[in-house]
């Protein structure tokens, strides 16, 4: 009797074992992911933050530089701040005093980019515009 309960640990022993072995084993394709994730993280990454009624920081929150970098304002009016750079470092900020239109409200800012220089493939970024966050009543 007491083989057959020392038998039965044994297995019991031996499956909790390769299953904790094959749990901590990674799955085929998650050193992909992995690098895909790792890739995002170092790209270009636009955040636009109001200061005020009228002013914003545009940031690139990123690891890498973005180019060609174009702001499309639509009705927007621009007063100060660039809306077309060459380049956008990391941890770059521009700052921009942006004015409502009268005729109603602009709710976002497109950024469009490319990841290199000359590269054809444009990537675009829409950001919201916080326009509630701040009372009228502050000024720019």
């Amino acid at each position: 009797m007491t083989v057959i309960v020392l038998l039965i640990a044994l297995v019991v022993a031996l499956i909790l074992t390769v299953t904790v072995v094959y749990a901590r084993q990674p799955a085929s394709g998650t050193g992909r992911v992995r690098r895909y994730r790792r890739r995002i993280r170092v790209a270009p990454l636009f955040r636009l933050e109001r200061l005020s009624q009228h002013r914003y920081v545009l940031r690139n929150d990123g690891g890498t530089p973005a180019y060609d970098v174009q702001l499309d304002t639509g009705d927007l009016t621009v007063t100060e701040g660039e809306t077309h750079l060459r380049e956008f470092g990391p941890r770059h900020a521009e700052q921009l005093l942006l004015i409502q239109p009268m005729h109603g409200r602009v709710a976002d800012l497109v950024v469009r980019w490319r990841a290199r220089p000359g590269d054809d493939a444009v990537q675009v970024t829409p950001l919201p515009l916080d326009i509630e966050a701040a009372s009228e009543g502050q000024d720019a």
